[in-house]
């Protein structure tokens, strides 16, 4: 082999090797000779290496630990040489592993001599700015116990006294530490708990003894060594986890966490996790990360049919997991989800049920499905189809969503006579898709086998609707068809007809052979039918009372019997202008009996009409008739035959009235004519408008009327009628002042339906009159028991007043008004009461006080005292 040759094969003999160490990480610590348990080695850059999230190391030597990327030593060990082992680091997601290899070169410490005054300076400066002091956590009594002792170099050359402050002394926890002034040793005076106290910081003081400070204060720091006296606690008492069924082995289900008091980065809080039980306990499913605490499977047999839940007893112990070290358990509780793994399944092999003719709208059939996937999900949830024999649409199925069940409906109506049994396939899928045929829907099918009842139906027509065509005009009572009904069951033939619905009552059915006759002779153009047809219901009846319904259209076969008619028999040409008028025709028969016309002059009793008048087509329907000679002006008749298309027609006369034009296109006599009829509807217009108005004043009047009548038509007040009442009089014979009309006063009684003693504030009322003859009236109104109800108006032809004497102040009105507010309706010492005068006056004084007595409690021994000309009045009153 040639040099050349052998080159290359060393390249490729190389290549791997270069290949696998550009795969793996190197890391080179310089550590001391002699290393003490848990002992902090170095640290290690593990994203270098790789570059995840969620990683973890684990380190092949059992006396190194390496915790997140810390490295520390497992016990105290000695390093006479060079110490190479391997830390392995995995990636939990992309499950990937890479290898770190370590090397630690050991180093003995040299120490100096203090041969020289230079040596011993760089000494006691040190002491004066120590490293920081430590202290034990949770150290053994007895106490006081030596922390660390401070000096300084001027204490050569003077006497130097030592004091501290900061926290532990002069702060909180006042006193935990002192320092001996003479010496500068710190003790301490009780345990310390370094998750209270991590450290405390203080300051130190070296002063003579006149107070001078020869050295700045010392920065005292003073560390709480660790002690491992907090177990690791889980940061949930459970933790709850899911994983899918049928998961592949290695699938990470989840992940436990725990915390430790104690501090960071020691082997106090390098935890360790574990997996002490599982239950069920067979088989195995799953596994722990120890160093991640991360759960994962380790079998791909996961079926929650048969375990939906699995809890595990989990385990942390701090110290990297020896059994020296403190723990704790918890639990984990995982759920195994559900997938579409198990089909729905039908129960039964097939299915028969059995429906009744002409039922619809009805459920005849549950079917029952299992399925043994999570109940009320997509997994479990059924879709029903029906897959064979629902040619023609008779039926549907759905879902149930509480039973899962398909429930076969009937949605058409079955006729025994048409079909008996039909024989249907239901399938059924999930509304998952399978996962063992995710692209494939399997469905599992059974088979359904309906059979159809007979049932005993009334009679049917055939067909159901039946068009039946009748030429208009025939004559009453004519036979035009026959319109039947069967028993499909048992073909019965005893069957009744009548009409349900005529109506224009066309025909007569006879009642037991459908016969057909016309009532009345029938015309197309009589307007009865609707879109050219006629609708008659039937109502056939067999013998055990069942009913059918049948429908007869009847189509008018049309008849020539309509000649064509003229719209508008009258028309006008112009002498000078227009010469034609337009002529319209119409005809109610239809095609072929009606258009096109055919229009033509009829010179049967006018041979010389051609000569004067002209036909010229415009349509179908229409021409225009054009004098083509000078003609005076008048009205002519022309004599116009029209024929329709079968030459049935008749003549008509035109009147076409030939008139002068100013315009050249409008009459002017017609022109006129129209002036006129619009003035006279205006003229009627005008007279509807007076006639609203004059209604409109009359109720206008008639209300004021009413409303004054309302007013003043009860306060009237009688003029004599005394109705057994004493009333006021002084009239001893007629005068002829008191047939003066201007003395007669028709007042009107107020409220002259009252009657009965009440005694209430609206029984007095001032009634205050108009002044008649100059004279101001009054009349009060007395209780409702003084006065008789329904007395009538005044009449006045009788003399009752005379003329009554004026109120002399205008108070007295007030005077009564405040009479009658009187609450007891007692009449006050100076109570006015109304009185009339004999001549220039009486001796005898005012008599009104007998017309106010108002029952048994009024004395009247005053009456015995009168004087003779009264004592008739009082005997009046003593009856009374």
């Amino acid at each position: 082999m040639s040099s050349m040759g052998r080159a290359v094969l060393a390249c490729f003999l190389v290549l791997p090797v270069l290949i696998a160490l550009g795969k793996a990480c190197k890391v080179k610590l310089d550590v001391p000779s002699e290393l003490g348990a848990e002992q902090l080695v170095g640290r290690v850059n593990l994203e270098k290496c790789m570059k995840s999230n969620n990683i973890i190391a684990i380190s092949k030597d059992p006396d190194f630990v390496i915790i997140h990327d810390v490295l520390y030593t497992s016990h105290a060990m000695t390093l006479p040489s060079k110490r190479k082992f391997t830390i392995l680091i995995r990636d939990m997601e992309l499950l990937d592993e890479k290898k770190l290899h370590v090397v630690l070169v050991p180093h003995k410490m040299k120490s100096k001599k203090r041969h020289t005054r230079e040596a011993i300076l760089k000494r006691t400066k040190r002491m004066w700015r120590p490293l920081p002091f430590s202290c034990k956590e949770n150290a053994i009594p007895p106490f006081p116990q030596f922390v660390q002792q401070i000096q300084s170099d001027t204490q050569e050359n003077y006497t130097i006294f030592y004091s501290i402050s900061g926290e532990g002394v002069d702060m909180p926890p006042v006193n935990l530490f002192f320092i001996k002034s003479e010496t500068g040793e710190i003790y301490v005076t009780r345990t310390i708990d370094r998750e209270e106290y991590p450290q405390f910081k203080l300051m130190g003081y070296a002063k003579t003894r006149e107070g001078y400070s020869p050295e700045l204060p010392l920065d005292i720091i003073i560390k709480i060594e660790d002690d491992n006296d907090n177990n690791p606690e889980f940061t949930e008492a459970t933790f709850c986890m899911a994983v899918q069924e049928n998961s592949k082995a290695g699938t990470i289900v989840g992940r436990v966490n725990a915390t430790d008091r104690d501090e960071p980065g020691t082997a106090h809080t390098s935890l360790k996790y574990s997996i002490v039980s599982q239950f069920p306990d067979q088989p195995r499913m799953f596994a722990m990360n120890p160093d991640t605490g991360v759960v994962i499977t380790t079998s791909d047999r996961l079926d929650r049919e048969t375990t939906d839940t699995y809890k595990l007893l989990v385990y942390v112990c701090d110290m990297g997991g020896q059994h020296y070290g403190l723990s704790s358990s918890g639990s984990v509780l995982i759920t195994v989800t559900d997938e579409n793994d198990h089909a729905p399944t039908f129960l039964a092999q097939f299915y028969r049920v059995e429906v009744n003719e002409n039922d619809c709208g009805i459920d005849i059939l549950r079917i029952p499905v299992e399925d043994k996937d999570l109940v009320n999900t997509e997994n479990w949830r059924a879709n029903f189809t029906i897959t064979q024999g629902n040619e023609h649409g008779y039926f549907s199925i759905r879902t149930d969503p509480t039973t899962n069940e398909g429930i076969l409906s009937v949605v058409r109506s079955l006729n025994y006579e048409e079909i008996r049994q039909i024989d249907l396939r239901v399938g059924v899928v999930n509304q998952a898709a399978f996962i063992k045929s995710p692209t494939k829907i399997i469905m599992n099918t059974v088979p359904v086998t309906v059979i159809v009842k007979d049932v005993d139906e009334g009679p049917e027509f055939q067909p159901q609707i039946k068009y039946i065509r009748i030429q208009e005009g025939l004559p009453a009572g004519t036979e035009v068809g026959e319109y039947t009904a069967k028993d499909p069951e048992n073909k019965n033939t005893n069957i009744r007809y009548q009409k349900l619905t005529d109506q224009y009552s066309w025909i007569t059915i006879a009642e037991t052979t459908g016969m057909i006759t016309t009532n009345k002779v029938l015309d197309r153009e009589s307007g009865e039918m609707k879109q050219d047809s006629y609708n008659v219901t039937v109502l056939a009846t067999d013998d055990s009372g069942k009913t059918g319904t049948g429908t007869l259209v009847i189509q008018l076969v049309d008849v020539n019997d309509n000649p064509p008619e003229i719209t508008q028999n009258d028309g006008f040409i112009c002498t000078n202008g227009k010469n034609f008028a337009v002529i319209y025709a119409n005809d109610l028969d239809a095609t072929p009996n009606s258009a096109p016309f055919q229009f033509s002059l009829n010179t049967t009793s006018n041979p010389d009409i051609q000569r004067h008048w002209q036909i010229q087509s415009l349509n179908a329907t229409s021409i225009q008739l054009v004098k083509i000679d000078e003609l005076q002006p008048g009205i002519y008749d022309v004599p116009i035959q029209i024929l329709d298309q079968q030459g049935y027609g008749k003549t008509h006369s035109v009147k076409i009235d030939v008139c002068d034009c100013p315009d050249g296109q409008n009459c002017a006599a017609r022109r006129a004519a129209r002036n006129i009829s619009l003035g006279v509807w205006a003229i009627l217009a005008m007279i509807l408008a007076a006639l609203v108005l004059l209604a409109l004043l009359c109720a206008l009047l008639g209300c004021l009327c009413g409303g004054a009548a309302a007013k003043y038509g009860k306060t009237g007040f009688p003029d004599d009628l005394a109705q057994e009442n004493l009333i006021v009089s002084n009239t001893e014979a007629p005068g002829e002042e008191l047939t003066d009309p201007n003395l007669k006063i028709p007042i009107q009684i107020v409220e002259p339906n009252r009657s009965g003693q009440g005694a209430s504030s609206e029984t007095q009322q001032i009634i205050r009159t108009a002044h008649t003859a100059g004279a101001r009236q009054a009349v009060k109104s007395v209780n409702g028991g003084h006065l008789a109800a329904g007395l009538q108006m005044l009449d006045q032809g009788r003399y009752s007043y005379s003329e009554w004497q004026n109120f002399m102040q205008s108070h007295i009105d007030e005077k009564v008004y405040q009479c009658g507010q009187d609450e007891e309706i007692q009449h006050a010492d100076d109570y006015v009461v109304p009185y009339n005068y004999e001549g220039r006056g009486s001796a005898a004084g005012s008599v009104g006080c007998c017309s106010e007595l108002r029952g048994e409690d009024d004395r009247l021994d005053f009456l015995n005292h009168l004087e003779p000309k009264f004592r008739t009045l009082a005997s009046v009153c003593a009856k009374k």
